[in-house]
């Protein structure tokens, strides 16, 4: 990162990275995508949740080298880094595709720190990496942030009549394939409709402070196998004992 962008991340509390994952790999993540939802059917996502109007895959981890790049990816990890200090883990790393046409149940704004945390002595808690694998725009649901939030010391459900509302200070982030949008995990938030006739779908990689509970057992949840193979740096940010 550079001065701006240290500057931005800390004021506004989010930051883009452009063309961040190169073509060939945003098709093979794709692909690997597709081939789970088929393969998991009703079951996807259920090792962390369903949710109405969305396609969910949960435990990517577990399921390719290529998500397990992302995690380590070393652009994305520095921005985390800044956010939550040198000792970050994952704490669960989603696929989400909001679906064509889909305008019933829009997210209301939230935060992702658990059980509305917030920062303390130390810090942040959560930060957050979403990997645009298809264009995010106004039209198909792209994430609606408050800029500056973070700092604040209330939630969106403390401060606001209705979550689901417009916030004045909100800002849609649009971004291309490829893209990722990392963002401090105590902004204020939401996943918007997809009005569109087309797929809108992304990986969701969220991190927290090294001393903080991670929403997925990682020792639970990875196949032997996938362990065996994991480098210094994944078993790291994975929260795994080195072997």
């Amino acid at each position: 990162m550079n001065d701006d962008q240290r500057h931005h991340l800390d004021r506004d509390g989010y930051l883009i990275l452009p063309g961040v994952l190169a073509e060939a790999q945003r098709q093979q993540a794709l692909a690997r995508l597709e081939s789970l939802w088929l393969e998991e059917g009703d079951a996807a996502g259920a090792e962390n949740y369903k949710e109405a109007g969305a396609r969910r895959l949960a435990n990517l981890a577990n399921k390719g080298q290529i998500f397990r790049d992302m995690l380590v990816h070393p652009a994305v990890l520095e921005v985390v880094e800044f956010v939550l200090g040198p000792d970050p883990r994952l704490s669960m790393l989603n696929a989400r595709d909001a679906m064509p046409g889909f305008a019933a149940n829009p997210q209301p704004l939230h935060t992702d720190a658990d059980h509305g945390g917030r920062a303390d002595a130390r810090g942040y808690l959560a930060c957050t990496a979403i990997w645009m694998l298809d264009p995010f725009t106004a039209l198909n649901g792209a994430t609606r942030l408050v800029p500056g939030s973070h700092r604040d010391k209330t939630l969106p459900k403390e401060a606001m009549a209705d979550v689901l509302a417009a916030h004045p200070r909100e800002v849609i982030v649009e971004g291309r394939p490829g893209d990722v949008l990392v963002f401090n995990g105590h902004c204020w938030h939401a996943g918007r409709p997809n009005t569109t006739g087309a797929s809108r779908r992304a990986v969701l990689a969220h991190y927290v402070r090294g001393d903080q509970p991670q929403r997925l057992d990682q020792r639970a949840s990875l196949a032997p196998e996938v362990q065996a193979a994991l480098s210094p740096l994944e078993r790291r940010i994975l929260g795994l004992a080195a072997a």
